[in-house]
């Protein structure tokens, strides 16, 4: 029987983690946390955007979309359905007036209760959850795996990297698993913020704030002599004292997030009855992002497997990879879809 130990207990992780000891496998999942799926719990407001009508690749940042075409290939919006229907979560299907897709939420709209349900199915399965542990413990364990994995020619063994992002640290989403990544020589990109506000010291922002305007965001790139790039988004916006979020501006924000990283100015157009141009000097930070932008280069995955292509028997899934979506369930679809893909390889390799 194959062991696959899996860092994470998250949804990919929790993915993973089902559709191993549905191979067969025989699974073990480290969490540093005391329970499972704690960001899952908390998704979409507590109503949990587990999916969308419209999975592709236009609605994720990769840097090869063939990549994520590949990996959503393998299961799409459909299989997610009939996933979680298996489970007892029936889909109710959301249309908002500017989209064209549908939101996919649970029936009753509960979050935790969906999180329960997969959780559920992993005990049932046998997953054997070691929850608490110590980050020390964690990379101990990791690294015993590791070094079997490489004794061994017939490998008995798999490990799946399952860690998560930074975004949302107070869930445990850190940079714990850092040492790890760098032990096994990987192109890794910086997470930075994405799905998140933007700041401005514009005054106006004062005599603004608390209003909900429809219109379009548009976001400017500076870059010195270079020309500027511009990416744009419609919706409802929304104003505080200090910062310009809704989804249209939570949509460009990881932009914003990677402009200003490297040092160049980022400037918002809010364009309405009343158009203003904000000045951008940060994102909300990693603890109100839903997500980041950065991780796991994907030159280094082979998108038919998660397989980490230079260390056979180590697979990768969810928001380690440096693959980013839209809002609207896109990311959450793309933890369910690579961790499927972790959890079914690892078992059967």
């Amino acid at each position: 029987m194959k062991n696959v130990t899996i860092i994470g207990a998250g949804a990919s992780g929790l993915m993973a983690a089902v559709c191993a000891a549905r191979a067969g496998a025989r699974v073990t999942v480290l969490e540093h946390r005391e329970e499972a799926g704690i960001k899952l719990s908390l998704t979409g407001n507590g109503r949990c955007n587990y999916t969308n009508t419209d999975i592709g690749p236009a609605h994720y940042h990769c840097s090869d979309p063939a990549f994520a075409e590949s990996v959503l290939r393998n299961f799409g919006y459909q299989d997610a359905v009939r996933f979680f229907e298996n489970l007892g979560i029936r889909p109710v299907i959301r249309h908002y007036d500017f989209d064209e897709f549908g939101y996919v939420y649970p029936e009753g709209m509960n979050a935790a209760g969906f999180r329960d349900a997969i959780f559920r199915e992993a005990e049932r399965l046998g997953v054997a959850f070691c929850f608490g542990l110590s980050d020390d413990e964690v990379m101990r364990r990791a690294e015993a795996v590791i070094d079997e994995i490489g004794r061994k020619q017939e490998r008995d063994s798999a490990l799946i990297l399952a860690a998560g992002s930074n975004a949302y640290p107070v869930t445990g989403s850190d940079s714990s698993i850092y040492p790890l990544i760098r032990k096994l020589g990987l192109d890794f990109h910086t997470f930075l913020p994405a799905l998140c506000g933007l700041y401005s010291k514009d005054p106006l922002l004062k005599e603004w704030k608390g209003r909900r305007v429809r219109g379009e965001a548009v976001l400017l790139i500076s870059e010195g002599q270079d020309p500027a790039r511009e990416y744009r988004a419609s919706g409802e916006i929304q104003f505080t004292e200090h910062s310009i979020s809704g989804i249209p501006v939570m949509q460009l924000s990881r932009y914003a997030a990677i402009a200003l990283k490297k040092g160049q100015r980022a400037f918002l157009t809010i364009r309405t009855d009343e158009q203003h141009t904000f000045e951008i000097y940060r994102t909300a930070g990693f603890d109100r992002a839903q997500v980041c932008s950065g991780g796991i280069d994907i030159a280094e995955i082979d998108p038919a497997s998660m397989q980490i292509k230079k260390h056979p028997g180590i697979y990768v899934c969810g928001e380690m990879i440096d693959v980013d979506g839209e809002c609207g369930g896109f990311n959450l679809h793309f933890a369910w879809a690579s961790g499927h893909l972790a959890g079914l390889s690892a078992a059967h390799s």
